[in-house]
């Protein structure tokens, strides 16, 4: 750990050669992304942090062993969640309508070895490997894994053998459970075939194939392939519903290019805080080892681990789509948004059915399938009818659009998505007695789950519904005006202000769910969508009230995305007294893992490992507290919490600019390169760019103002 700690030091040392020809920072991207590497030299005697993998569509977590955890340990050391294969197409649609992600197979050595010397374990995010190596009385072994990440159905394996070691076992899936107490049974057949083994799988509607490749002996016992290695290099290649192709050094060539290049070509942030600078990395890894721009749709928000739910939540994207889109991988975001505007009208139709309404309410959870008989006759609980979600829907088309830059794809996926979400809220929403326009309709559900069912003027909703008027205006969807007359009279906002100057979380609660809430939705207009060109004065001081208005958060323990948001909403206030605070609350509530390798779904729900979630607002935060555009200016350094310089490289904004540069104390070099036409403010100058036109820029962060400028 010592020696990962000197290497960050000494590369952020010689990382800030700023040149004034390039616009670029002297940056030694390798060695940054390196510096989170993971090592561990101590084989461990109790269960620990699993290792994730993955390629967007395929993946696993990995335990100390560099295989899956042997089933009859699985109870004792699956503390840290599950090991076991997940593929996106891997999927049954069962009990209530709803699909279910299941695993599909597990691989693990037949005896785990014991009196194990020479341990080291390490994860390397530059590489996308993998690297296990143990001695043992009888054997040396050094076991690599991967996730290709140009043929997503395939995954590989090398194992180096010194001895005579145990076997490896390929095992698919008989039983397991999912969600709402159901038991389900696969079954499997396994015959040879062309050199390959194929396992063809079945369970309810799901058939698949399991194909494995080896340059080992294979033995079949019942239904579970025995690997027998054999001194020198195995290689072990396991791909799902398509045949093996690719050699194994071909594979690992290409999934170490591919890493090489995303990262070079991704924003990157160079942070002087050790623990910060691993949030970014590893978060980074993670969203790029669960998301692609293959167009698979999403996984579920722990990803390919298999903890936490089998469902994918459109919700949870929604927080990690502005960390791709301003780090450059738009591809991602822009197959997100295709693949949602292609099931509009099966969104369309869900609504209708379950709430009698015509527009767009985007389903809390969404299909791995079609709309059709989704969720019939109903959705399983209260929660599924969050009426909320609709205003993230919008704001991922709109930004997306922003980045892509193109009339016609805008008109094609864009503004239907806009024009259905703005009209869902349009039809539930109706003018009272005091002049306001309210926000009913039943069943719903706010995004705070402790909020109560059927209440009307969800704060959340009321949020998300002037978000939707507000673009459908911009896109000219208001054709008999009515969005711009809602918003000159004003949404319901004013109903639900408390004495003490923030908002209650819907008419229905009034007062009585302070220190009751498990999400701080007061948050919402500065974390989640930007409807205004200021901080709000209500939401201002919910900020000064968040711990005191979520239940434990003054433990400190924290529910799902709540300090995620805390932090992001402080990054946007510019408080860093109290972003520091937060910070410190993500190992002092347990929010994290004492090593910083991932993010628990709640503070110290230790199971619920990998939530992706929360890492999407993490990392938001980080990127704006250096560079914020949310209320449609640029600001820079607006909430610096450390000490030393910082840099950034190639982060977009939406604004229309590309950025790099450093900040050290009071001063800051930045240059901006345009990648559309644009104007906008920084420190009160107004900036006008042509596309392609390069500026370079000296700021003085204590006067808020630019020192000079040189434009090319």
């Amino acid at each position: 750990m010592k020696i990962v700690i000197l290497l960050l030091v000494c590369f952020l040392h010689v990382g800030f050669a700023f040149s004034q020809n390039s616009g670029l920072e002297n940056i030694n991207i390798p060695a940054v992304v390196s510096s989170a590497n993971i090592e561990r030299v101590v084989y461990p005697d109790n269960a620990v942090i699993n290792l994730y993998q993955g390629n967007g569509r395929f993946g696993c977590s990995y335990g100390p062993l560099g295989l899956h955890i042997h089933p009859s340990k699985a109870d004792q050391l699956s503390k840290y969640g599950k090991t076991q294969f997940m593929h996106l197409d891997n999927w049954v649609r069962a009990k209530y309508g709803a699909d279910y992600l299941i695993p599909f197979a597990k691989i693990y050595w037949e005896k785990e070895p014991i009196n194990i010397t020479n341990y080291k374990q390490s994860q390397s995010f530059y590489d996308g490997t993998i690297v296990t190596h143990f001695d043992d009385s009888e054997n040396k072994i050094t076991l690599k894994t991967w996730f290709d990440p140009i043929e997503k159905d395939l995954a590989g394996f090398t194992v180096d053998v010194e001895g005579n070691p145990s076997d490896i076992i390929l095992d698919p899936s008989e039983t397991f459970g999912v969600h709402y107490n159901q038991q389900l049974v696969q079954v499997a057949k396994v015959t040879g075939e062309l050199g390959l083994w194929k396992i063809a799988t079945a369970c309810l509607n799901l058939k698949s194939v399991i194909y494995l490749k080896t340059n080992a002996k294979v033995e079949l016992h019942g239904s579970k392939l025995h690997i027998k290695l054999h001194r020198g290099e195995n290689e072990i290649q396991i791909s799902v519903n398509k045949p093996i192709s690719v050699t194994t050094a071909k594979s690992i060539e290409r999934n170490t290019l591919w890493w090489h290049s995303k990262w070079k070509k991704s924003g990157m942030l160079v942070l002087p805080e050790p623990n910060a600078q691993k949030m970014w990395v590893r978060s980074m890894a993670q969203f790029l080892s669960t998301y692609s721009d293959g167009g698979f749709g999403f996984p579920p928000p722990m990803g390919f681990t298999g903890n936490g739910w089998p469902f994918s939540f459109p919700q949870d994207i929604s927080f990690i789509q502005p960390v791709l889109l301003s780090t450059g991988n738009i591809s991602i975001s822009k197959v997100w948004v295709e693949y949602l505007a292609s099931e509009i009208s099966g969104m369309k139709d869900y609504t209708k059915r379950l709430l009698s309404v015509d527009g767009v309410l985007l389903p809390w959870v969404f299909p791995y399938g079609k709309f059709e008989g989704y969720h019939f006759p109903a959705p399983p609980n209260k929660y599924y009818y969050e009426i909320h979600n609709s205003g993230y829907l919008a704001r991922m088309a709109y930004e997306t659009a922003i980045y892509i830059n193109d009339d016609k794809w805008k008109l094609k996926y864009a503004q239907p998505i806009v024009k259905e979400t703005a009209l869902f809220y349009k039809n539930i929403c109706s003018k009272g007695k005091d002049n306001l326009w309210h926000l009913i309709v039943k069943p719903s559900m706010g995004q705070d789950e402790m909020g109560g069912e059927n209440q009307s003027d969800y704060l959340c909703a009321l949020y998300s519904a002037k978000y939707c008027f507000q673009k459908a205006i911009e896109y000219h969807l208001d054709e008999d005006g009515a969005y711009k007359a809602i918003l000159k009279d004003g949404l319901a906002f004013p109903s639900l202000l408390s004495e003490k100057g923030y908002y209650f979380t819907s008419k229905g609660s009034g007062a009585t769910d302070f220190g009751k809430q498990k999400h701080p939705v007061q948050l919402n207009d500065l974390a989640y969508l930007p409807i205004s060109k200021d901080i709000n004065n209500a939401s201002s001081i919910a900020y000064e009230y968040r711990y005191d208005l979520t239940q434990h958060a003054n433990k400190p323990f924290f529910f799902g995305w709540t300090l995620g948001a805390f932090l992001l909403a402080g990054s946007r206030i510019g408080n860093m007294e109290e972003w520091k605070k937060d910070w410190g609350n993500l190992l002092k509530s347990e929010y994290v893992d004492a090593d910083w390798i991932q993010v628990y779904e709640t503070s110290a729900v230790y199971n619920a490992s990998y939530y992706t979630t929360t890492n999407g607002l993490i990392t938001q935060s980080l990127i704006n507290n250096i560079i914020s555009d949310w209320f449609g200016k640029l600001e820079i350094a607006k909430c610096i919490p450390w000490k030393g310089k910082v840099a950034f490289v190639n982060i977009m904004s939406l604004l229309g600019v590309k950025m790099s540069g450093e900040i050290n104390g009071d001063s800051a070099k930045v240059v901006l390169t345009a990648w559309k036409n644009c104007s906008f403010e920084l420190f009160n100058e107004k900036i006008v760019l042509k596309k392609g036109d390069r500026i370079h820029l000296n700021l003085n962060l204590k006067k808020r103002e630019v020192v000079n400028s040189i434009k090319h």
